[in-house]
């Protein structure tokens, strides 16, 4: 330091005794003086190097010692390094392009054990001369510059100040001098390092601190978590002695996500994993202090994460530790307005946030991160749970606070207009931070987070987050009284399920909130319920994994009509559940049935009751083969829809609408109006967070259409996915779509990703992969598939086969087996193929009937009607029929 008066080699005599825990006395007797001269040595000792009282001195001596034992080589590790190869190589290439270099990160990062890992490999090298100096037992930054004399054994230094001594003994030569563990000495270290590099040209410095030194020339690396699902696991496994078990890695990525990556936490509980097994581990870590603390070791404050944190934070102003303990409140990444909002709330004292939370960021207790909508920060999950142990009394008014401001952002978002992707990642944010706002106390608190769970829940449905916003509806519903609110939650959370195809779920929350509106003495409401309830199991039967019984809906029908009295919109409800059950009866019956609950919808006046009587409509028009009046029932469904198309309850009908019209316009041969249905129905705001939900409608049109590419599979790909990840759920209304993917993939010539897309068919539909392959569907597709595999009898006798009955796609698509026949017929030459030809709907202006007019025109050879057949497929944007239609053309033309 610039001015520090040298120490003496008396002075350094003393020095080294002290570290020895001699007494004055004792030192006197070795060095031939008084008691009361080593006394005088001590004060001038601790005036020099900045120690606060003798026990210090003895520290500083203690590892001035082990600095000359060693002759200033790097300590050997008493473990194996793990992992950090590609942070290894770039710290390396920073101290070839900066003399100072500055690892930065958490305590218990890995930030010394990398440094050692680089200054290792630098003296291996044999070139530079490497000095290794841990600051630790200091307690001033004066004495830095002593413990470097130390480290280097440099044993005449009397008379000359410390720098003086080091900047001799280093000269020009190669030097890599590493000074870990900087923070709490960053002062004496910046002037020491200044000075050094100003006098010695071969120098360059390595430090390694939770604080930057701030100065421009440093060069700072900042070292986060070990890669979760890599290097920490590889450490996780290498610290416990447990087996790369392919089972339990997902649940050890787990383990150590949990823990931030943090290296020194990752050995800590790897430490515990034989005692508690990884499930009891995976589960204990939801208090992490407690369970992350080690045996002795030579580093007290590496012992337990709690002491590690403990020595990162007792170094703040108290301001700033203010601070820090009350941001915990967070789950997520936050702002520095939301951090001011919950922190200056009252009866808290407010102070001065943005400062304090960059002292935070440069003490490695925060993180911040640049994004579209600005800075966020964000907290490490052990630091955030050391830091709430902090707060005290003050825990219950800081949750207090966190939650008004959550009900506030929340309010905000549900009455936004643009709900754009900054709106999606808001909805996000507050969702994770209900985690929290939830654990906040008090009888009014209770209400407020009850009101603040049905915000979020109906966010979440906006948001398409669809899993999730059954889950909140049905806490919501939890944290209310017994009453109509409560029954309303979960009605919402049911037709949330209904959505997503559940329908074992939608029974049993449309059960429980009509039984709460019963309880409650809502006898309309409940009738409703119970209605809907009959309705929904007689008409959704491929939404569920079971064959369901009659006398089920029956009995919530007569549930319904018991309570109904004389609402208006109840009756038509059960008009409306009375037209499914009489679907099974043909003619007259059905359309009746069909018509009166359609006038009785229309003059109560609610959409949602109407669009399931036009529904009904729909199936009497298929009953009647009127496939393109279906579509016309169907596409009436929509608009009155929209006017509540923020409502859960009515999402599925609007769902339902559109893929209704995919299905019916596809079936009457429409399949450009098929096709713009189902992007219709992929835009649906619901279905957004949902990838198999909102793209499925898209594949049918797509692959009896031939307009597929790669992106078209991309996308199919992403949806079987995200059918996976939701459990595989059974729908047999579902299986169309995976069988239109394979059909895509079969056209391509890929057997082996054709064959697996008709397992997650049979898989849907919940039976074996030859009854799948029976499906009206299926059949279709399959003929497709061996017509372009020029094999006519092959299609000819899957379209004959006997389809599983009862399946209304093998009525709705009628025309297309009818057509494909005719044509498998004339190319395999039967003797019936003029007769199928007939029978065929050659005079529909659709893509069935162009295919039934092809099939004619290769019947009798007429190479000019084959060719016309090619144009009216490009009129009706069929790519692949007009492309076949063209192969054919020639075939029959040669």
């Amino acid at each position: 330091m610039p001015g520090a008066a040298p120490v003496s080699a008396r002075e350094a005599e003393v020095l080294a005794l002290l570290g020895e825990q001699l007494t004055y006395a004792e030192i006197g007797q070795r060095l031939f003086i008084s008691a009361r001269t080593v006394e005088s040595h001590v004060i001038s000792l601790r005036q020099k190097l900045g120690a606060s009282d003798r026990r210090e001195l003895a520290r500083l001596a203690r590892a001035s010692a082990t600095g000359r034992a060693r002759s200033g080589r790097l300590p050997t590790p008493l473990t194996t390094f793990v992992g950090r190869e590609t942070e290894r190589a770039d710290l390396r290439a920073a101290l070839t392009a900066a003399r100072l270099v500055t690892v930065a990160g958490p305590g218990g990062v890995g930030k010394t054990r990398l440094a050692l890992a680089v200054a290792a490999d630098i003296a291996a090298e044999g070139e530079v001369d490497v000095t290794y100096v841990d600051l630790v037992p200091l307690i001033d930054g004066a004495a830095a510059a002593a413990a470097v004399v130390a480290a280097r054994g440099i044993a005449e230094w009397s008379g000359r100040a410390a720098e003086d001594a080091i900047a001799e003994a280093i000269g020009d030569r190669p030097t890599l001098l590493v000074l870990d563990n900087c923070e709490h000495v960053v002062d004496g270290v910046v002037q020491l390092v200044e000075q050094l590099l100003e006098r010695c040209a071969g120098l360059r410095v390595l430090l390694t601190s939770r604080v930057r030194l701030v100065v421009p020339f440093e060069h700072v690396y900042e070292l986060g978590g070990l890669a979760e699902d890599t290097d920490a696991v590889a450490l996780f496994l290498a610290r416990s002695g447990l087996p790369d078990d392919a089972p339990q890695r997902p649940a050890v990525v787990r383990i150590c996500a949990a823990l931030g990556g943090i290296a020194l936490a990752i050995e800590l509980a790897a430490a515990r994993a034989s005692g508690l097994g990884i499930d009891g581990l995976e589960v204990a870590l939801s208090e992490q202090l407690p369970l992350l603390v080690g045996g002795p070791r030579v580093s007290e404050r590496h012992r337990s994460v709690r002491q590690m944190l403990q020595w990162s934070t007792e170094r703040l102003s108290p301001e700033v530790q203010a601070v820090l303990r009350r941001v915990t409140a967070f789950a997520t990444p936050f702002t520095a307005a939301a951090a001011s909002a919950v922190t200056g709330y009252a009866p808290l004292q407010a102070p001065d946030v943005p400062p304090a939370l960059a002292t935070l960021c440069e003490h490695s207790l925060l993180t911040a991160r640049s994004t579209a909508s600005g800075t966020r920060y964000r907290m490490l999950e052990p630091v955030r749970q050391f830091a709430m142990l902090e707060l005290g009394e003050d825990l219950q008014t800081v949750r207090a606070a966190h939650l008004r401001w959550c009900a506030g952002v929340a309010a905000s978002l549900v009455g936004a207009r643009d709900r754009d992707a900054s709106w999606c990642d808001a909805v996000d944010d507050i969702a994770d931070e209900l985690r929290t706002a939830r654990d906040a106390p008090s009888d009014v608190i209770d209400d407020e987070r009850s009101q603040l769970a049905r915000q979020t829940a109906h966010l979440l449905f906006l948001r398409g987050r669809l899993r999730d916003a059954q889950v909140a509806y049905e806490r919501a519903a939890a944290l209310r009284e017994p009453g109509v609110t409560r029954a309303l939650l979960l009605a919402d959370a049911a037709a949330v399920a209904k959505c997503r195809v559940l329908g074992e779920e939608s029974v049993r929350l449309d059960e429980a909130a009509a039984t709460e509106l019963e309880a409650a003495g809502d006898d309309v409401g409940a009738a409703r319920v119970w209605a809907r309830r009959a309705e929904h199991m007689s008409r959704f039967v491929g939404m569920y994994d079971r064959t369901l019984s009659a006398d089920d809906a029956l009995a919530a029908l007569e549930r319904a009509r018991a309570l109904a009295g004389a609402d208006t919109v109840a009756a038509a409800a059960i008009l409306a559940a009375q037209a499914y059950l009489d679907n099974p009866v043909d003619g007259p019956v059905l359309l009746a049935s069909a018509e009166r609950a359609c006038e009785a919808a229309a003059a109560c006046g609610d959409p949602l009751v109407l669009s399931s009587a036009l529904d009904a409509l729909c199936a009497a028009c298929v009953d009647a083969g009127d496939y393109a009046g279906a579509g016309r029932a169907a596409t009436r469904r929509i608009a009155p829809l929209l006017t509540l198309a923020d409502a859960p309850i009515a999402a599925l009908e609007l769902k339902d609408a559109l893929h209704s019209a995919m299905f019916f316009l596809l079936g009457a041969g429409d399949v450009s109006g098929a096709l713009a249905a189902a992007r219709r129905h992929e835009t649906l705001p619901f279905l957004r967070g949902e990838g198999d939900l909102g793209a499925e409608d898209l594949f049918p049109p797509l692959a009896l259409s031939g307009q597929w590419d790669d992106a078209a599979l991309a996308t199919a790909e992403g949806y079987r996915a995200a059918w996976i990840r939701s459990g595989s759920p059974r729908a047999t209304g579902r299986s169309m779509t995976p069988a239109a993917v394979a059909l895509i993939y079969d056209l391509r010539r890929d057997d082996a990703a054709r064959d697996a897309w008709r397992s997650v068919a049979a898989a849907m539909r919940g039976c074996s992969f030859d009854e799948a392959m029976r499906s009206g569907d299926a059949r279709i597709y399959a003929a497709i598939g061996l017509l372009d595999r020029q094999d006519p009898a092959g299609a000819l006798a899957v379209l004959d086969r006997d389809a599983v009955s009862g399946l209304v796609t093998d009525r709705v698509l009628g025309q297309w087996r009818q057509a494909l026949a005719a044509e498998a017929a004339v190319l395999a030459a039967t003797a019936d193929a003029p007769d199928r030809v007939r029978a065929a709907p050659a005079s529909d202006p659709t893509v069935p009937g162009a295919i039934a007019r092809r099939a004619a025109a290769l019947l009798a050879r007429d190479v000019d009607a084959v060719a016309g057949c090619a144009r009216t497929f490009a009129d009706l944007a069929c790519p692949y029929q007009e492309e076949r239609t063209r192969h054919l053309a020639s075939r029959i033309a040669t």
